[in-house]
């Protein structure tokens, strides 16, 4: 590390285990505008490759390798043995340029020595709290000219975001001069921000980058991500006595998105590729401790079920529900809200949530999200309970182990409906089938009071067998854009949910048959009803 006299961002050992892969990416950050990240192979063998751009090159051990990390890239290690490489992030040196181009290019081995631990020199400086107008400048103009111009549409978009950029750029370039770092001059830039951020916000993913076919609104996100950083200002710098906070307030819920489905009906599956969807955000996973952690929506002997009403969205359940939320808000990237700079992040955002309990709360939600929209997915009964018996069997998804009044050896999974106290002495296909009936018919009925434009249905079959046409619809249905990456997910077979038991089949509710004949009719005509919203 020593050897190339550089100065070190971040460094770490990175072990690919055997048949392992990274999946292709580019690295489109702000942090690697101006670093690059060196591969010192330590253990490898001859069948790990690596892909950049058009080339594939094997990093033999006793070498070192860079990249250009703005072009699509990726590793598989196709041997039997866990590939480990040195990576040093760096700005780089004139020394180690040198040797990139080409002019110092002679090799020599780099023996260890104790010594050289003090020539190391680490990054200390992590960016001004306020972006120069000269480097805004240079990154904003650079993405403009790189937007491809596939068509008469994408020439005009370009010259209408270059007019735009400029005249962003002179402004920003004025506050500057009137107010440099000082933070009376924050809130000037903020609002320059915010502007250019909602044009920008309004461009196509669709709009790509010639250089690497990525898009071009979001690698200019994150760079108007760090363009004013106020936590960056030295300590006791960021507030004056008297002064006004500049902190984000929490961000308005926009819109919510709320998929409500009974149990094991698909919803994993729907969630994690609408998820895919730039616009959205989540908590990444099911909300289960965000409702639960708080008593008052707990089941209790008041409300025994997970059944939530509009009268319990008080305005303290509410205000500590969203809070937690934002907590664990996550962009579709996977960058948390909590890692945006303070004066970057977003003031509204589309939030998607996928939680089976969420179906009895329907009226809870609309109180406390007066804007919110609904996707009711709905799944052949027979495939539906037959997936349900598999899953109360299989004991991953016990969610009341203790249920007062339920016996212990057959704990209670999934969503807690109401009149659950009924079922202690009913067969396990007729609780399963109960959950599904109860469930189907309570969402029916909640959304039932919503004017239709809330709310949306869609069938798991046709998901799967016509899944771009499905996922358009959904989109249009929740005003977001049908980006490249739900374009992308739908061009192929849907992956597999994470809670998946066993691969799917439309017939793979026939090994439960026999079991399900006594209670397939009591589901027919709400099938038939269900079939009917769509």
């Amino acid at each position: 590390m020593a050897h190339f006299n550089i100065v070190i961002g971040r460094s770490r050992l990175m072990r690919l285990a055997p048949g392992a892969s990274v999946s292709q990416h580019t690295d489109s950050h702000y942090f690697w505008r101006n670093h690059l990240r060196i591969h010192i192979p330590i253990v490898t063998d001859p069948n790990v490759v690596f892909y950049c751009g058009k080339e594939m090159v094997h990093m033999a051990g006793g070498e070192s390798w860079t990249f250009n990390n703005w072009l699509s890239h990726s590793v598989e290690n196709r041997s039997d043995n866990a590939r480990i490489h040195l990576v040093i992030d760096t700005v780089g040196s004139a020394k180690l340029w040198r040797m990139i181009h080409g002019h110092d290019n002679t090799p020599r081995p780099v023996e260890f020595s104790a010594q050289d631990l003090g020539m190391l020199r680490f990054e200390g400086f992590r960016g001004l709290p306020v972006m120069p107008s000269p480097e805004l400048r240079a990154d904003l103009e650079q993405l403009v000219d790189d937007i491809a111009e596939v068509d008469k549409t994408a020439s005009q978009q370009k010259q209408q975001l270059r007019l735009r950029t400029t005249d962003f750029l002179h402004d920003w370039q004025s506050q500057w001069m009137a107010h440099g770092l000082t933070i009376d001059g924050f809130p000037g830039f903020k609002r320059l921000l915010d502007a250019y951020r909602q044009d920008i916000d309004q461009v196509p993913d669709q709009l790509l980058l010639v250089s690497n076919n990525e898009s071009f609104k979001e690698a200019v996100m994150y760079t108007l991500d760090v363009a004013l950083a106020p936590e960056k200002l030295p300590k006791g710098g960021a507030r004056r006595a008297g002064s006004t906070s500049i902190l984000a307030p929490r961000p308005r819920f926009d819109r919510p998105i709320f998929i409500v489905a009974a149990p094991r009906s698909g919803s994993t599956l729907l969630f994690e590729t609408l998820g895919l969807n730039r616009d959205l955000w989540s908590v990444g996973d099911e909300s289960h401790k965000h409702f639960e952690s708080i008593s008052a929506l707990q089941p209790s002997g008041e409300s025994p079920s997970n059944r939530l009403t509009a009268a319990m969205a008080t305005r303290d359940v509410t205000e500590t529900l969203k809070n937690s939320f934002v907590s664990d808000l996550v962009r579709s990237d996977g960058r948390l809200f909590a890692h945006f700079p303070e004066m970057s992040r977003p003031k509204e955002v589309r939030f998607l949530e996928k939680t089976p309990k969420n179906s009895l709360r329907i009226p809870f939600i609309v109180e406390a999200f007066p804007d919110a929209y609904f996707v009711f997915l709905f799944r052949d009964a027979k495939q539906n309970i037959s997936s349900l018996l598999e899953s109360w069997r299989s004991g991953r998804y016990v969610t009341y182990p203790q249920l007062a009044g339920w016996p212990t050896d057959n704990p209670w999974s999934h969503l807690l409906i109401p009149g659950w106290q009924d079922l202690v002495k009913s067969s396990l296909v007729e609780i399963v089938t109960q959950q599904w009936l109860v469930t189907n018919q309570i969402i029916l009925d909640d959304l039932g009071e919503l004017p239709r434009e809330r709310w949306s249905a869609i069938e798991y079959d046709a998901l799967l067998a016509n899944t771009t046409n499905e996922l358009q619809r959904l989109c249009h249905f929740s005003q977001i854009i049908f980006g490249p990456r739900m374009h992308e997910a739908a061009s192929k077979p849907l992956k597999h949910s994470k809670y998946t038991l066993t691969a799917p089949r439309p017939d793979k509710w026939k090994k439960n048959a026999l079991e399900l004949e006594p209670v397939i009719p009591s589901t027919e005509q709400l099938m038939s009803t269900l079939r009917g919203l769509v």
